[in-house]
């Protein structure tokens, strides 16, 4: 009885959040890192777009694999309201990031954190989210990603 208790409500996490799909930030070396999987939860529409209402929270899951080594990690989120390509709105300012992923960073040893997030008040509409997440010492040692959201009241 109690593994069907579990199964049943797996099943239940695993169709509220689903993989998205990513793109490599255009402003950073894709050679530094290698993103494997996204997860957002809760996700609707997954895997083109996320669908998120404001001041609701949520979880991303980020599986990578870092090409360089880092003592200390520096991790930011910023969304493109605009549809520039800027990124220029802040969702999570830089902060250490030390306490998602164990640090020192090792190059070529893969990775997995959770980080919880939610937005601000924000126009509604369709726009990427970026988050970056770099060596504190070099911040061209990075990895970078973006997905797609709709943003619903």
């Amino acid at each position: 009885m109690d593994a069907r208790i579990i199964l049943v409500s797996l099943c239940f996490l695993l169709a509220k959040s689903d993989f998205v799909t990513k793109k490599n930030c255009k402003d950073v070396d894709t050679s530094q890192c290698s993103v494997h999987n996204v997860v957002v939860d809760p996700c609707p529409r997954s895997p083109r777009m996320c669908v998120i209402k404001v001041e609701k929270s949520y979880s991303i899951n980020v599986d990578f694999t870092p090409h360089f080594s880092a003592k200390t990690l520096k991790l930011a989120m910023y969304s493109d309201e605009k549809k520039t390509g800027a990124f220029e709105s802040l969702i999570k300012t830089p902060e250490d990031s030390c306490g998602l992923v164990t640090c020192p960073l090792q190059a070529e040893e893969r990775r997995n954190f959770d980080i919880n997030f939610s937005l601000a008040k924000m126009s509604p509409g369709k726009f990427p989210i970026k988050m970056k997440l770099w060596n504190e010492e070099d911040e061209s040692q990075a990895c970078c990603f973006t997905f797609n959201v709709k943003i619903r009241k």
